[in-house]
């Protein structure tokens, strides 16, 4: 593996290249001595994840037509240095103008990552850019960044050493379309067949663009490497374009570079109208001590009744219910969303068996894939409703003046306004939370937040709740969601107290601050909505459709085979019966016993690998349609239900949680702090939530 990168940094000017350049070096930087070189070319060091990073910071140019002195280094540079990585710039206020190098360095090399800088600005400016659709087109990684606060370089150093180390990036160059122009391109390509581009680094068809354009360095090559009859012919052929299109070809070329650019970002940018009337009226409110956590608090709590509604029925049911409307309350619980979706998937199982009738394939089939997978996509509908709440705040600008509001309440367990970002994204999955921690100014501030915020119960978590809940009569549905969120905010706050006042006697604490720029207030975008759902709801799909799926097959053989590996009926007799038998006596104080002690276990052994997987088993091994009735089934009080639920929230989210805690700290020690911290709470969370429910 290679330890030492050399990166090429890229931009025109005014796009922020020299601020960059000092944060990502750290301002020790030095001016390189290279040989027959006028312009001062500054050099700088940066270590991240074991490697050393040098950075070359280029002159600012417009493009590559060799017109100036900077212009000639930075291709020189570009073409004989062949660095591992060129960093570009590019301005996100101005996309479509600072695009015009990018898409010329691609041409040259595919060995490139882009940072769109001014992040901040960008939403204030009411231009939203659909970062990922971008790095899809281009093929390279596409990081936004910000100098002004810290946004997206741990990002930018993770993406340039993926692609120096060939896991990320395009490999090979960049072909525009040139619509007319591809043919003469071709015809000066096969001039050049002849001439072995291997040796001097050049792409050929960047050089035959590069001749039709006039470079007169490539034509003095090109003279002295094939002769000056070669030469002569390409010269030909330009004089044929002129004549044909009445242009110059140097003017044609970069006309056809700026439609391509104009082709790619169309539906990636998109500019809102702003009212600047309403942002002073909303900051007003959202700065108000009382009013802001108020507000914040409430927008939040709506969006999940609202979303809970519409997917479940609740807690609507709940009231007609109590209010002696009970056929429709019913109704509403019965073709809402969700309860759509179980009747579809206990269909579609019955129909299978009818079809297939009983073998060991259709128990796969049905009870292994099917099942699991169909009880946990039965909650996909909530999911995309919560993101697209979510999205519609964070689209709308109210996101960032939540964190205003909040930030008063915050500071009191000892984090910032800014910590509202990655707990909001917790919601949705704690993944993404923690690596959005890299935003946050303060390092001390940082770590505590990476150890708690796997308490922010994420969609997975969701899941279990809505399943654990819909087994309880009544109000206790509702009361069990709220509890559940309740002991998990709480469980965050105080343990973020703790490590706060730890930090403070240590002398490590700077206090929680907040640094935000307000973008304006404007009607949510749909397109702009629909970006941040999908990208939600692609996670959820995707977790469904590989990790899911095959701990569907996982548990399902481990459900159906003895430790002799002979199939049985009897799931007491199964390999995951003698596994969860030795760990179920860590359940004892609630009280649980028989198949029901074990089954829990192996549910909540399951769930360190994926929280989803947790119902996925309840459902598989009891052999029920739905998570409601796999839980029935087991016989469960409504206090274990209640314990069961808070340790499931509480103890470690998945596997994959643990990974980026690790790969964002480097540090073993605090993800195994996040393991103790967590099941210890989880163990004394859901001891307290019994006795609670044995009193009342």
């Amino acid at each position: 593996m290679k330890k030492y990168i050399e990166v090429g940094v890229l931009g025109q000017p005014n796009v922020g290249k020299s601020t960059l350049f000092n944060i990502l070096t750290g301002k020790k930087v030095h001016v390189a001595n290279w040989p027959g070189v006028t312009v001062e070319i500054h050099e700088g060091e940066r270590t991240h994840r074991g490697r050393i990073i040098k950075f070359v910071d280029l002159p600012g140019i417009y493009g590559f037509s060799t017109t100036t002195v900077e212009e000639r280094i930075a291709r020189k540079y570009i073409l004989s240095k062949q660095p591992d990585v060129v960093l570009v710039l590019v301005d996100g206020l101005n996309l479509e103008r600072t695009m015009y190098l990018l898409v010329q360095t691609l041409e040259i090399t595919p060995k490139v990552v882009v940072a769109i800088t001014k992040y901040d600005a960008v939403h204030a400016h009411g231009i939203h850019i659909n970062y990922k659709a971008l790095e899809h087109k281009l093929g390279v990684p596409v990081v936004p960044v910000s100098s002004v606060s810290m946004i997206g370089i741990g990002d930018l150093l993770d993406a340039i050493i993926d692609v120096a180390e060939g896991r990320r990036g395009r490999k090979a160059p960049l072909k525009v379309d040139y619509k007319e122009l591809n043919t003469f391109i071709e015809s000066v390509m096969s001039i050049l067949r002849k001439l072995d581009t291997s040796k001097i680094g050049f792409p050929k068809r960047w050089m035959a663009i590069r001749l039709l354009e006039g470079d007169p360095e490539i034509e003095d090559l090109v003279k002295r490497k094939l002769g000056e009859e070669a030469l002569n012919e390409i010269i030909r052929i330009r004089e044929e374009i002129k004549k044909i299109y009445n242009r110059e070809p140097s003017e044609l070329f970069p006309t056809r570079r700026f439609e391509y650019i104009n082709v790619l970002l169309k539906g990636i940018v998109i500019r809102a109208s702003i009212e600047p009337s309403r942002k002073t009226i909303l900051t007003k409110y959202f700065y108000h001590p009382v009013l802001g956590p108020t507000i914040s608090i409430l927008i939040l709590l709506a969006i999940f009744v609202i979303a809970f509604t519409i997917n479940t029925g609740f807690p609507l049911n709940i009231i007609l219910s109590d209010l002696g409307y009970h056929d429709l309350a019913e109704a509403v619980e019965e073709y809402s969303i969700g309860g759509l979706m179980e009747k579809v998937f206990s269909g579609l199982s019955d129909y299978l068996y009818n079809v297939m009738g009983e073998s060991t394939f259709s128990h796969l089939l049905i009870d292994g894939i099917i099942g699991g997978v169909g009880a946990v996509l039965v909650f996909l509908p909530l999911i995309m409703i919560v993101a697209l709440m979510l999205a519609i705040l964070e689209d709308s600008g109210l996101a960032p003046r939540i964190a205003v509001g909040m930030h008063g309440l915050l500071v009191k367990i000892g984090v910032s306004g800014h910590a509202i970002f990655p707990m909001t994204l917790g919601l949705g999955c704690n993944v993404p939370a923690i690596m959005a921690t890299r935003a946050i100014p303060s390092f001390r501030e940082r770590i505590r937040l990476i150890i708690t915020l796997p308490f922010i119960p994420c969609q997975a978590r969701l899941v279990i709740v809505l399943a654990f809940a819909s087994a309880l009569t009544g109000f206790n549905g509702a009361l069990l969601i709220l509890y559940g969120y309740l002991m998990a905010f709480i469980a965050f706050s105080i343990i973020n107290r703790l490590l706060y006042e730890y930090d403070k006697r240590k002398g490590n604490i700077v206090e929680p601050e907040i640094l935000l720029e307000l973008p304006p207030v404007h009607k949510p975008i749909p397109k702009v909505v629909w970006w941040h759902v999908w990208d939600s709801t692609k996670h959820f799909l995707i977790k469904a459709g590989t990790i899911i799926f095959f701990l569907g097959i996982i548990i399902w053989f481990m459900t159906s085979y003895t430790p002799g590996l002979s199939y049985t009926d009897d799931v007491s007799q199964s390999i995951a019966a003698g596994i969860a038998r030795v760990l179920a006596p860590l359940l004892s104080p609630i009280n649980l016993s028989g198949d029901a002690e074990w089954i829990i276990t192996f549910a909540l052994l399951v769930g360190f690998i994926a929280k989803e997987a947790v119902i996925e088993s309840l459902t598989i091994v009891t052999g029920a349609d739905s998570a409601r009735e796999a839980i029935r089934l087991l016989g469960l009080t409504d206090p274990q239900i209640a314990a069961i639920t808070v340790f499931s929230i509480l103890y470690v989210p998945c596997l994959a949680t643990l990974a980026v805690i690790y790969s964002e700290t480097r540090s073993w020690k605090i993800a195994l702090l996040n393991i103790l911290i967590m099941m210890s709470v989880a163990y004394i969370g859901m001891l307290i939530t019994y006795l609670i429910g044995l009193i009342t």
